[in-house]
């Protein structure tokens, strides 16, 4: 399909990703560069040096309000009282019944003001959830999506290459902190968090700066990379993606995210009497590793059969550069979930061998 025909929003970097030769795809109402020169070398650069990505497609909110914390503890299924001020925090949003609304990183910045980033297909969805839900609490959400530019800056040579770049020293940033500092005399807000697996760093700043600091970071010898490498990366990781490993029909108990789910004694948050009795009795399926022992390509909504019987189906599925084969994810009944578990899955009418394995597959933090 010749990149004309597609229709979307363009980040602020688009113009520089078809001077780049991306090729461009329509992911989530964006029109985004799915690889550069190859996928496989992206995902290799990321695993050996570092490498860039433009994730300025996804949400960003400004919350505001001395209210905050109560609204977010009530909103979130992970414990605010794990965070302290220049911490992130990773969580979901869920439905009374216990499904998601989206998964979510957000930052203390103050005790009155957080910062969250959220999924690109999800910005309308989760600023009106979230409006909807402030009642009579003292809490203001800004939608700041069209005013920033975001880009991950990821790979185990990340703190080398960008150090020269910024005002303040990386290595005294811990994993899920952040900072606010300088980029060649450009404020940024650069946080310890990524998406690959990898040591690395998320940006965020004013989108009148794109093209420069995505310039500056192209200069330090960093790979431009798209969503293909991103995705296989972040499969790699075993990292949920928001549409496949989650969504309004699975709750973060069936998708292996137990541990984001916390009792939280004395506080009632939204789907809580649904995922704590998940997470104590269990649940009818849940999500495993796959590897394929049969040549073939795992992908997502393929079926996947035990003796004869359709026991679930691939979630994410495809080529793992690193490990040379085919990886995928699946939910599954629980009772096939033991690893070394034999399975069949469904590829274009034939059965192919298969088995259940230990995740993540890859991870490097």
């Amino acid at each position: 399909m010749k990149s004309e025909k597609l229709k979307g929003k363009k980040t602020p970097l688009y113009d520089i990703h078809r001077k780049l030769g991306g090729r461009m795809v329509e992911f989530s109402g964006w029109l985004m560069p799915v690889q550069y020169e190859s996928i496989i070398k992206e995902h290799e650069a990321v695993r050996s040096n570092a490498g860039i990505f433009d994730v300025s497609h996804m949400g960003e909110f400004l919350l505001k309000g001395r209210d905050i914390i109560s609204f977010l503890q009530y909103i979130m299924i992970n414990d605010l009282k794990l965070l302290e001020l220049s911490k992130g925090q990773y969580s979901c949003m869920c439905y009374k019944n216990g499904t998601v609304v989206d998964d979510l990183m957000y930052y203390e910045e103050k005790e009155d003001l957080f910062r969250m980033i959220v999924n690109a297909g999800n910005i309308e969805k989760d600023f009106q959830w979230l409006n909807q839900h402030i009642m009579e609490q003292d809490v203001k959400v800004q939608n700041l999506s069209s005013e920033r530019g975001r880009l991950a800056f990821q790979g185990p040579k990340t703190d080398d290459l960008l150090q020269p770049l910024v005002d303040i020293e990386l290595s005294n940033i811990k994993r899920f902190y952040f900072r606010h500092c300088n980029l060649n005399n450009i404020p940024i807000f650069i946080a310890r968090t990524g998406y690959t697996g990898e040591k690395g760093f998320e940006i965020s700043f004013d989108i009148s700066y794109s093209e420069e600091i995505w310039d500056s970071l192209v200069s330090t010898g960093a790979k431009p990379a798209g969503l293909g490498a991103r995705d296989s990366l972040r499969l790699e990781a075993c990292y949920s993606l928001y549409g496949h490993e989650i969504n309004d029909s699975i709750t973060p108990i069936e998708a292996g995210l137990s541990w984001l789910v916390k009792p939280k004694e004395g506080i009632d948050y939204i789907g809580k009497e649904i995922l704590m009795k998940q997470k104590s009795k269990g649940t009818k399926r849940i999500l495993v590793g796959l590897d394929l022992i049969d040549k073939g390509i795992i992908r997502e909504n393929y079926n996947i059969f035990k003796d004869g019987e359709e026991i679930g189906y691939v979630t994410s599925g495809g080529f793992s550069p690193t490990l040379k084969k085919t990886i995928g994810l699946g939910l599954v009944k629980t009772q096939h979930k033991n690893v070394g578990t034999e399975i069949e899955i469904e590829i274009r009418g034939k059965f192919l061998k298969g088995k259940i394995v230990e995740t993540p597959f890859y991870r490097n933090v």
